[in-house]
C-alpha cells in the first residue's frame, strides 16, 4: 500500500510538471506571438510614415513647379523689348537718326546697347563680341559726328549685387561706362571729346533686362 501511494504521488507530480511545462510553453508562445506583432504593427507604422513624407515632398515639389511655372507665363505675358538681348536698340521717340543712332527726347542722338551684349553678369570687362558692336558705331560717330562730344552713360537693374568686386549698382554702372569709353578712345574718338557717367539703377526700363543697358549719347 505505501509503494502504490508512493507511486501515485509520483504520478501526480509528473502529470503537475507536465501540466506546468504547457502552462508555461503556452505563454512563452503567445508572447511571442505578441512581440511579432508588435514588431510587424512597428515595421507597417515606420512604412506608413515614410510613404507620408514621400507625398508631402511631391506636393511640394508639385508646388515649386507650379510657381515656376505660374513666373515664366507672366513674364512671357510682359512685353519685351526686342533685340534686347542681340544687338543695339534704340528708341524713335523723336524721329529722325540713322544707324544705330536715333533721336531722343532731349533732342539728342543715341543709340543704346544691351548690357547683356556687351558684359557678363556682374562683370565690366567687355565681351569679345560685343567689340564688333562698338566697332561699328566708333565708325559711325567719327562718321557723322566728329565734332560733337559723346557722354557714355551706364545702366543697371535694381538687382543686389552679391557676386562681383563691386559694392554697388552704382560702382557697377560706372566701371561698364568707363569700359565703353575706353574702347571708343582707342578706335580713335578723342578722349577729350568723350566722358563716361554710371546711374546704377536709378533710371531703369520696362523689364530688367532693358534696364541693364550703355547709351552712348552724342551731345548737342
Amino acid at each position: 500500500m505505501a509503494s502504490t501511494g508512493a507511486l501515485r504521488r509520483i504520478g501526480l507530480g509528473m502529470a503537475a510538471v507536465m501540466v506546468a511545462s504547457l502552462f508555461l510553453g503556452g505563454c512563452s508562445a503567445q508572447k511571442k506571438r505578441e512581440e511579432a506583432l508588435k514588431a510587424e504593427a512597428q515595421e507597417c507604422a515606420e512604412k506608413n510614415a515614410a510613404l507620408e513624407q514621400s507625398l508631402r515632398d511631391k506636393d511640394s515639389r508639385i508646388t515649386e513647379l507650379e510657381g515656376r511655372l505660374s513666373a515664366m507665363q507672366t513674364a512671357a505675358a510682359q512685353p519685351q523689348p526686342s533685340d534686347s538681348f542681340s544687338k543695339p536698340f534704340s528708341s524713335n521717340t523723336g524721329g529722325g537718326g540713322s544707324g544705330d543712332f536715333s533721336r531722343d527726347e532731349q533732342g539728342n542722338m543715341r543709340a543704346r546697347i544691351s548690357g547683356d551684349v556687351l558684359f557678363a553678369s556682374g562683370q565690366a570687362t567687355l565681351r569679345p563680341e560685343a567689340k564688333k558692336t562698338l566697332d561699328r558705331i566708333a565708325a559711325q560717330i567719327k562718321r557723322e559726328y566728329a565734332n560733337d562730344n559723346v557722354r557714355v552713360e551706364g545702366y543697371t537693374d535694381s538687382d543686389p549685387i552679391r557676386k562681383s568686386k563691386f559694392a554697388s549698382n552704382q560702382a557697377l554702372s560706372e566701371a561698364r561706362a568707363q569700359a565703353v569709353e575706353t574702347y571708343l578712345v582707342q578706335k580713335g574718338i578723342s578722349s577729350r571729346r568723350v566722358q563716361a557717367v554710371g546711374y546704377g539703377s536709378s533710371k531703369p526700363k520696362g523689364t530688367k533686362a532693358a534696364s541693364r543697358r550703355v547709351e552712348i549719347v552724342i551731345l548737342n
